[in-house]
């Protein structure tokens, strides 16, 4: 890599808003992921890992964070349950997960409202339809899935935004900003 190429990287942030469980709903999804994992090998999500992203932004530059904190900060929603209840394996790839089978209404509205306020701040992101899913497994061998009946209720009443560190043994994920449906909360 040249100094130029790593003076770029180390000048930005890889970066997503997410739903970032509790320790009960995160202790419960990560079983399912276990399950998940015997079923169809491949490699297990980390439980510290385990989140839903609402928006991913990718590279964002060091100096952009405090744009996505103001976005945070100007959402507002109302707080709802959801039900985790039903697991796929995408074969296109290789990715096995977990979402409601019903998304609330108030995902999408969530979604949406990050979706506009960063558009408008000038951030690039893909632009493909929402699909609600929390990704226990990668590398997954898929095929017909045969395991218990999932049902995690997942109370959500705060937002995340999250950086991820590539590493040789995956990503890691910390959590640089916190919203409850009123505003900022304390990371």
């Amino acid at each position: 890599m040249t100094e130029p190429d790593r003076q770029q990287r180390e000048a930005s942030a890889r970066v997503f808003f997410a739903l970032w469980p509790d320790t009960a709903v995160r202790d419960a999804l990560y079983r399912h992921g276990q399950a998940l994992h015997r079923a169809l090998g491949g490699k297990l999500t980390r439980i510290d890992s385990v989140h839903l992203t609402l928006l991913f932004l990718g590279d964002v530059a060091q100096s952009r964070l405090a744009a996505l904190h103001r976005i945070g900060e100007a959402v507002r929603f109302a707080p709802f349950s959801m039900q985790i209840d039903t697991a796929e394996c995408w074969r296109h790839n290789d990715i096995a997960w977990v979402g409601p089978r019903r998304m609330p209404p108030e995902l999408p509205q969530l979604v949406g409202q990050l979706e506009v306020a960063a558009s408008e701040a000038g951030f690039a992101f893909d632009r493909r339809p929402y699909a609600a899913h929390v990704t226990l497994v990668r590398k997954a061998k898929c095929r017909r899935l045969d395991l218990a009946p999932i049902d995690v209720q997942w109370p959500v009443s705060e937002f995340v935004l999250v950086r991820s560190r590539l590493q040789p043994e995956g990503s890691r994920y910390e959590v640089i900003g916190r919203w409850e449906n009123a505003g900022k909360t304390e990371v």
